[in-house]
């Protein structure tokens, strides 16, 4: 029987018992905006969650004598409240299609919020299908509070005696509630998380594994406005500073400093008692954004949470990557290795190709300057030594001037540790180890002599960014050619 690396584990009221509060550097400035919402938004986007028509209704299957049995959301109970009384306290309502929002906070800020959602709502029903309707014929909305003074909402009844105390935000059915933040683009960040959490657990019999719920939230919920407030969700993190108090990548960069990283099988065995602390949001939101942006694995990651709820969503997730964990496995760990803000998860996707002996002849390889590790097709034998040839020239940048660079590279700039430009090696051994494996790095040049320190397949990139790899252009033809066989392959 394989392996199960996936776990079984769900959530039934999603949130756990707190959401993360924010993790800010004392140095990070908030970049202030027209919008009222966020700080800069960052330069070039990135794609976009895809607009799609709306479905129809979902329907269950009957025997063929019996017509089709339209499946409708539950009853929408929430609470009509006194609105006037609540102004009079300080607490007003906002509305939109989508959103209904009750809250204490600046008038100017929160009238943005509700529009911000209806925004939301478009793209989740892009991404994971359109909600069944109302037997009533409404829209789906949701009420939302947003909380500045939180003894003021409890004695006005609008935080319910039996809602388990949260620190963040809390959600429950078709309503949420949410503690205000010092940051606009997190108090945007956790609303949509929410948000995200109302709709994905609308229907009690589909409720998903705890890490996917909540990745699936934090993915929603980080967010891009342009200057005319359009949102991108689903935005990765471009800079600190255009996302104060979100924190998730340093979580991520601090946790792998310790030694302490997660591997995805940890990420999927966590449970809501865990979520009492940011830490396995900055893991979830991870784990749902490589999945949900690598061009080999989206697809089907996307396809599972529009068709699968419940018990079988573990069980199906294991049955369609298990072909692919070996490699799932080894690109999570050079992801957690090498993530930055702005990494670029498409280009930095690896096609991994087992490599094959060198013959007595040399073999040239093109390395483009605009991906990540890239497969030569080339095992390496430890002990062995090689011959590599580097020609040909990569533009890193345009602006402010062009940076032109060849194999040796540049020492205009530097990026871990090494020239940009630089040509770097890498071996996808053929026994992992700590010593043995592809987050160890050798640098090159032009014309050097290699000699391999353990046996596996030759990867090579051009060194930059992980977060610059979409301007450049150019590439390198790589030449490899066996010097010796002093000591035998394994």
């Amino acid at each position: 029987m394989p392996h199960r690396w996936f776990s079984l584990g769900l959530i039934l009221v999603g949130c756990g018992t707190s959401t993360s509060p924010p993790v800010v550097s004392p140095a990070v400035e908030e970049v202030p905006l027209a919008s009222p919402l966020v700080s800069s938004p960052p330069g070039s986007p990135l794609p976009s969650v895809e607009v799609t028509s709306l479905q129809p209704p979902i329907t269950q299957p009957h025997p063929a004598t019996a017509p089709p049995q339209v499946v409708y959301r539950p009853i929408d109970d929430r609470p009509r409240h006194d609105d006037p009384s609540l102004a009079a306290l300080g607490i007003h309502r906002r509305s939109s299609k989508h959103l209904v929002l009750y809250s204490d906070i600046e008038s100017a800020t929160a009238q943005a919020l509700p529009g911000l959602v209806d925004q939301l709502v478009v793209a989740l029903e892009a991404y994971f299908g359109p909600l069944p309707p109302a037997k009533d014929g409404r829209d789906f909305q949701m009420t939302g509070y947003l909380i500045r003074d939180l003894a003021v909402f409890r004695e006005t009844g609008l935080v319910p005696e039996d809602l388990p105390t949260f620190e963040h935000g809390r959600h429950r059915g078709y309503e949420f509630w949410l503690r205000d933040q010092p940051f606009d683009y997190y108090r945007a960040h956790l609303l949509l998380h929410e948000a995200t959490h109302c709709f994905m657990t609308i229907l009690p019999d589909q409720v998903s594994p705890v890490w996917y719920l909540e990745g699936m939230a934090e993915f929603f919920g980080t967010h891009r406005l342009d200057d005319q407030g359009i949102a991108t969700f689903g935005s990765f993190p471009q800079r600190p500073n255009a996302v104060p108090g979100w924190g998730r990548i340093t979580l991520i960069q601090q946790a792998y400093a310790k030694d302490t990283a997660q591997t995805l099988a940890e990420i999927f065995a966590l449970r809501p008692h865990e979520f009492g602390e940011p830490t396995p949001y900055a893991w979830t939101w991870a784990a749902c954004e490589f999945l949900a942006r690598h061009p080999r694995y989206r697809d089907r990651f996307r396809d599972l949470g529009r068709h699968h709820r419940g018990a079988e969503f573990s069980e199906v997730l294991e049955q369609r990557f298990a072909a692919d964990q070996p490699i799932l496995n080894k690109e999570w760990a050079l992801f957690i290795h090498n993530l930055q803000y702005g990494y670029d998860v498409e280009r930095a996707a690896i096609d991994f190709v087992e490599g094959q002996p060198l013959s007595d002849q040399p073999q040239t390889v093109i390395i483009a300057a605009d991906r990540g590790w890239q497969s030569t097709a080339i095992r390496l034998a430890a002990g062995k030594t090689y011959r590599v040839s580097a020609t040909g020239q990569a533009l890193l940048a345009s602006e402010p001037k062009p940076w032109v660079s060849e194999a040796n590279g540049i020492s205009i700039d530097y990026f871990g540790g090494q020239r940009l430009g630089q040509l770097l090696a890498c071996i996808d051994p053929d026994a992992p180890s700590a010593e043995a494996n592809m987050q160890r790095v050798f640098p090159l040049s032009r014309s050097q002599e290699f000699t391999v320190p353990f046996s596996g397949t030759l990867y090579l990139r051009i060194n930059d960014g992980w977060d610059r790899l979409g301007d450049n252009t150019g590439a390198y033809q790589v030449t490899i050619q066996a010097l010796s066989s002093d000591v035998p392959p394994p």
